[in-house]
């Protein structure tokens, strides 16, 4: 170890001891002491992938590790930097699955999904310096944002034929909402709104991080988050729940408004949350890469056309993304409730949480 204080340390990353011993010593330093075991142990990944990163290309370098404040938000600074041939295209090498090395190359892309801002400098023959931020523990300043948007919540749409407000409303809709708790876990980390507004509906998809009672203590106040924020714009309410997320766990999330008088769906996610249309024009949506309170892409909203027998799904990756057309078609002619109650029983994951959306949409 190049040198410490009580509340910052530095590291000489020389040999694979040397890292082993950085990574040792995030867990014992007295500033990080507040923090859980689970937040450790994901400084000390961070730690250990960037070190590898230093010895695996210059040979050698220097890890640095800082506590951070900022007004309610509490965090770690922890940069890697190297003097070694350098990157000649970071944004290759950010690419989920590359390596010039030969490995699964997943270092620099795993580190930029863990913590809350990444930067990256680097270029050949000058090294590379890799600067991250991860803020840790949920602030008292955005608990206080999401306490004041809170009120009771309405009573949940009944999962039969919703008409939708308006003099000559162009579809109504049948739907139905399903959640399942990863077992053993009673409680569930996904969470799912849907929600009558003028016009038409409002739908989320929420999974927060992890599972059990610390993921439902961040996905259920985002759904309330929705349900009363007073707005159908996806992109502005994904922005108002990422303020939420800085400093919790993180979510993925995805809204839609669907528009009965003109037959549209607004749309965007940021994370594994996905959104499928199965009718006379099939169309899947994109989720932007990204977790909400880490890593806030610009929500990119997508525009679709309805049409009656229009069948929609909104689900978290709790259900396989491979869930087949031909499951769908076997249950198209069925409800709402027996489609998303198939997608749960058929193409659920034992191993996570899952929630679905289904919307049938007819004249």
């Amino acid at each position: 170890m190049a040198g410490s204080t009580h509340d910052s340390a530095a590291f000489r990353i020389q040999s694979a001891l040397d890292l082993r011993m950085a990574v040792a010593h995030v867990g014992r330093m007295p500033a990080l002491a507040q923090y859980s075991a689970v937040d450790l142990s994901m400084l000390a990944t961070v730690v250990a992938e960037l070190g590898s990163n230093i010895l695996k290309y210059a040979g050698q370098g220097h890890i640095r590790i800082q506590p951070v404040h900022s007004g309610y938000l509490h965090g770690v600074d922890i940069v890697a930097e190297d003097a070694g041939p350098g990157i000649a295209d970071v944004d290759q090498a950010m690419e989920e699955h590359y390596s010039s090395s030969g490995t699964l190359g997943l270092g620099l892309s795993g580190v930029r999904r863990m913590v809350s801002e990444f930067h990256i400098a680097s270029a050949p023959g000058q090294g590379c310096r890799v600067q991250t931020r991860k803020w840790l523990g949920q602030s008292a300043h955005t608990m206080a944002l999401a306490k004041a948007a809170l009120r009771p919540s309405p009573t949940p749409l009944p999962t039969v034929s919703v008409p939708a407000s308006g003099p000559s409303p162009k579809l109504t809709f049948d739907l139905a909402e399903l959640n399942r708790p990863c077992y053993p876990q009673y409680l569930c980390g996904d969470s799912t709104v849907v929600q009558q507004v003028p016009d038409g509906l409002l739908l989320a998809c929420i999974d927060a991080s992890g599972h059990g009672k610390r993921a439902h203590a961040v996905a259920e106040p985002l759904a309330n988050l929705v349900r009363t924020a007073n707005s159908t714009q996806p992109d502005q309410l994904l922005q108002r729940m990422h303020q939420y997320c800085i400093g919790t766990v993180g979510a993925a999330a995805a809204v839609a408004f669907v528009h009965a008088v003109r037959g549209e769906l607004l749309f965007a996610g940021v994370g594994n949350i996905r959104i499928r249309c199965v009718g006379t024009t099939p169309w899947a949506g994109i989720s932007r890469d990204g977790v909400l309170g880490e890593r806030f892409p610009s929500p990119h909203v997508q525009r679709f056309p309805l049409q009656a027998d229009d069948v929609v799904l909104l689900y978290s990756d709790g259900i396989r993304e491979t869930i087949s057309s031909q499951m769908l078609r076997r249950t198209r002619l069925g409800t709402a409730q027996q489609i998303a109650e198939h997608m749960l029983r058929e193409g659920s994951k034992a191993t996570d949480d899952a929630s679905c959306i289904v919307l049938k949409c007819r004249r």
